[in-house]
């Protein structure tokens, strides 16, 4: 009796655990869905059953049975939880039992970064994938990371299995935060519905999607401005400027919807499309700081407030790169949340701190064009952030749908064209600057040219001062060897010439220029002076030739005069031979040059050297080397220009000297007096 009372103990527990087990899996089991119990479009709950994974664990999908890998089957339903490190497994059926074939779309939610469902019909088992954390290339609806299409024949039944999970990194998440979940409000619409919502969609999206490309073209019209600018310039500021608004392109971009060529094409790298614009918020603000300092001129202005700025823009800069290379590793939604959040949080005082600091301390005419700049960016971002939060303007359009608007790259627009007038202010200031500094330069060189001028010109006198008691010294030389010569005759006239030439000398002496016909007429006065000192054998010539008009040709005073009394009295005076000749030349070599010759016949530069060296008295020739000295004076500071060439001459068995002064003109040959 013992053992069968055992026994049907055993019997009848064992009878209550298959009981249970049966209970248990017809509870697991998923309800089918008819398409003909609903109109347009219904959710899963009370229908699927879920359960979950942990998200690094691999599964197959080996038969129909999806069933048979999992275990832990619940009923779905709207207070279901969801968990952001695992995958959510949900198995429903669909039959169609309407009398024809019916497309129906999953839209799967916004919310859920992968989606992969698994459809099982007819012995076979087809993927689809959607969400965006896909890349756009295996979305299962081209054009859409939200839906997933299936076309279901007449009296077709499809066993469904639904793969929902966050993104996992190479590396697992290290915060912990069950942020963001996935959801499991999946909804199956009706083709007719879903082309009325998209279309609806489409009519709702249009204005903002042509506000989206305007102010998308203005920023990359921009960036390609400022970088042309750069370009010319090589100016850091153009540079901060330039990486500034990059980023704010850059963003924008990141915006587009998954349904433009650009949006598909970017949403082949769904990690760096989602985490990327949070880099690039910081990147922007970084480079932001780093313009202010160079508009500001802070180096000069506000060095205390320029290190800050430097400072704070390099922490921006390697918090974003801190920020997007943990996202890639890790994709852990947590570190987003506070990034975003205590970011903010944290930015925001700083931000308000400094703007009043820099109204307060900077002296610089471009603060207001900076204050107006953050306000209007302050202003169209918090509006935006009020309206994307539907805070503000939910349900309300407001005329020319001006509401589409409020993004954050419309606020980096409005704020680029206040700093565009910023930079036109400084461009126009630094141009008055460079002008003002030009002037200044010119007219100090005016004062320094005029002075040089003015220094020039009294060494110029005073050389020609030396030069009058140096003539003078010679002609009473000459004077007092005719008078103790006994010859009175010859001494009367010689005073008479010496003092009409020492008038015209002096009167010349106070003269930048004289025309050449006073320049020979002084000549033809020292020649007849020294050709009674040196008696009849001393024969002089004077030629001008017809195309010189001596009557308008202007000449430095005193130019010919030295080299012809060099000539007389270091090669014709120790010249044995007779005559003694000497020649004067001038003639017009072409429109814009005189030539000067003078000739003599005497004993030549080297054999004046040896006989100077052996003399015991020691006659230097001062005329010569003041000579030198005026023509270096008249080269440095006047446009016209003199050169001198002294060559000796040997014909046959005769000697003598050549001295050719070509003057150049500048101008014209000749000139008004």
């Amino acid at each position: 009796m013992k053992k069968l009372k055992h026994r049907l103990l055993m019997v009848g527990r064992l009878l209550f655990l298959v009981g249970i087990l049966i209970a248990f899996h017809a509870k697991a089991q998923p309800d089918t869905l008819r398409l003909s119990e609903f109109k347009e479009h219904r959710m899963l709950f009370e229908k699927a059953t879920f359960t979950t994974t942990p998200l690094r664990e691999k599964r197959q999908i080996p038969s129909l049975f999806f069933t048979n890998q999992f275990s832990n089957w619940q009923r779905l339903t709207p207070q279901s939880p969801t968990y952001a490190d695992q995958i959510h497994w949900l198995h429903f059926r669909v039959h169609n039992d309407t009398d024809t074939a019916q497309t129906i779309y999953i839209n799967v939610h916004s919310a859920n970064q992968i989606v992969v469902f698994h459809v099982a019909y007819n012995g076979q088992i087809s993927t689809l994938r959607s969400g965006y954390m896909t890349p756009s290339s295996k979305w299962a609806l081209p054009e859409d990371d939200r839906y997933i299409p299936l076309i279901f024949p007449k009296g077709a039944t499809f066993d469904l299995l639904a793969q929902l999970s966050n993104y996992a990194g190479i590396l697992p998440f290290w915060t912990g935060a069950q942020s963001p979940k996935p959801s499991f409000r999946l909804q199956l619409e009706k083709e007719s519905f879903y082309l009325k919502k998209t279309l609806r969609e489409y009519r709702q999206n249009r204005p903002e999607f042509q506000y989206r490309s305007w102010i998308q073209g203005a920023l990359a019209l921009a960036v390609l401005f400022v970088g042309l600018l750069y370009l010319k310039y090589c100016q850091r500021i153009y540079a901060y400027y330039w990486a500034y608004i990059l980023c704010g392109f850059l963003f924008s971009l990141l915006k587009t919807r998954a349904y433009t060529p650009i949006g598909q094409s970017l949403g082949e790298w769904p990690l760096l499309k989602n985490h990327l614009m949070e880099s690039l918020l910081w990147w922007g603000i970084g480079a932001y700081l780093l313009f202010m300092t160079e508009l500001l001129n802070l180096t000069k202005t506000h060095p205390l407030m320029q290190r800050w700025f430097r400072r704070l823009a390099l922490l921006l800069a390697g918090y974003g790169f801190v920020y997007i290379t943990v996202m890639l590793l890790t994709n852990d939604g947590g570190f987003q949340q506070f990034s975003f959040w205590g970011g903010r949080f944290i930015a925001l005082p700083i931000y308000v701190f400094t703007l009043i600091w820099m109204s307060r301390s900077v002296r610089s005419p471009m603060v207001p064009y900076v204050i107006w700049a953050n306000s209007m960016l302050g202003l169209f971002g918090i509006l935006a952030w009020l309206r994307a939060g539907e805070v503000i303007l939910k349900g309300i359009k407001l005329p020319a749908n001006m509401d589409d608007l409020l993004t954050l790259s419309f606020a980096v627009v409005a704020e680029i064209i206040v700093l565009s007038l910023a930079l036109a202010h400084r461009y126009r200031l630094l141009e008055k600057e460079k002008t003002e500094s030009q002037l200044a330069y010119y007219e100090e060189l005016q004062n320094k040219s005029f002075y040089e001028k003015r220094m020039a010109e009294t060494e110029m006198l005073a050389l020609r001062s030396q030069m009058n008691p140096h003539f003078l010294f010679n002609s009473l030389n000459s004077l007092e060897y005719l008078i103790l010569s006994n010859d009175e005759h010859k001494a009367t006239g010689y005073l008479a010439k010496f003092s009409k030439l020492l008038r015209m000398i002096l009167n010349h002496s106070r003269e930048e220029s004289i025309l050449l016909e006073e320049e020979l007429t002084a000549l033809r006065y020292y020649l007849d002076i020294e050709a009674t000192r040196l008696g009849e054998g001393f024969t002089y010539s004077i030629e001008v030739a017809d195309s010189v008009d001596t009557q308008r040709l202007i000449i430095p005073p005193l130019l010919l005069q030295p080299f012809v009394e060099n000539a007389i009295w270091h090669g014709l005076m120790p010249s044995d031979k007779l005559p003694k000749n000497l020649r004067i030349g001038v003639r017009l070599a072409d429109a814009h040059r005189i030539e000067f010759e003078i000739e003599d016949n005497g004993i030549g530069r080297k054999k004046a050297a040896e006989l100077r060296s052996r003399s015991s008295v020691k006659r230097k020739s001062y005329g010569m080397d003041i000579t030198q000295q005026r023509i270096a004076l008249f080269n440095r500071n006047y446009p016209n220009q003199l050169s001198i060439e002294i060559n000796d001459l040997k014909r046959e068995k005769e000697t003598g000297t050549l001295v050719k002064i070509v003057y150049n003109l500048s101008d014209e040959p000749t000139n008004e007096t």
